[in-house]
C-alpha cells in the first residue's frame, strides 16, 4: 500500500476535487427536499391519504445528500503533486489512497471526450490505471491535461512527450 510522503512544498500541488458529482447530488437533494416538502404541506392541510411521517424519510435523504456533496467538494479526488499522482477514492480515502509516482508513468491517454484517463507503466500499455473524470468538472479536465502533459514531457525534452493526443 502506497502512503503519502511529506511533501517539501505544498503550494506546487494541484487539487482535483468531485465538483460534478457534488453539483448532481445537490440537484437530487433538492428534488427530495420538495417532495417532503409537498408531502408535509399536504398533509398539515388535511388531505386523508398523505401523512406527515412520510415526509420524514425524503429530509433525511436530502440531508444526507447535501452532506455528501459536501464532502466531494471540499476533499480531493486526485492531488498533483511534486512526487506523483495522488487518487482517493469516496469511501475511506485515508486508508485506501493510490500514490503513483511520477518514474512509474511511461504514458497518459486521455478519452477524446476526457471522461477516462488511463495511465501507462509500461511502453505496451499492458499494465496501468484506469480512471473516470467524470467526477471532476469539465472545465477543469483541460487544466488537468495541460498540467500530466507540462508534467511528463518535463524530464522528457529530447523524447516525444508522454501524454497522447485524445483517442
Amino acid at each position: 500500500m502506497s502512503v503519502p510522503k511529506e511533501v517539501s512544498e505544498p503550494h506546487k500541488e494541484l487539487r482535483f476535487t468531485r465538483a460534478a458529482q457534488a453539483q448532481n447530488l445537490l440537484v437530487v437533494s433538492a428534488i427530495a427536499a420538495a417532495l417532503g416538502m409537498f408531502i408535509l404541506v399536504t398533509s398539515l392541510l388535511g388531505h386523508p391519504n398523505f401523512y406527515w411521517g412520510l415526509s420524514v424519510p425524503f429530509f433525511l435523504t436530502s440531508g444526507l445528500l447535501i452532506r455528501l456533496s459536501i464532502r466531494c467538494t471540499r476533499h480531493a479526488y486526485l492531488i498533483l503533486t511534486p512526487l506523483g499522482l495522488e487518487i482517493f477514492p469516496l469511501i475511506k480515502p485515508e486508508k485506501n489512497l493510490n500514490l503513483i509516482y511520477w518514474s512509474q508513468i511511461h504514458r497518459a491517454d486521455f478519452q477524446k471526450d476526457q471522461t477516462i484517463l488511463r495511465l501507462h507503466f509500461d511502453q505496451e500499455g499492458r499494465s496501468g490505471v484506469v480512471l473516470s473524470l467524470k467526477p471532476i468538472a469539465p472545465p477543469k479536465r483541460l487544466l488537468l491535461e495541460k498540467a500530466l502533459k507540462g508534467r511528463l514531457t518535463l524530464g522528457d525534452k529530447k523524447q516525444t512527450p508522454r501524454v497522447t493526443e485524445p483517442l
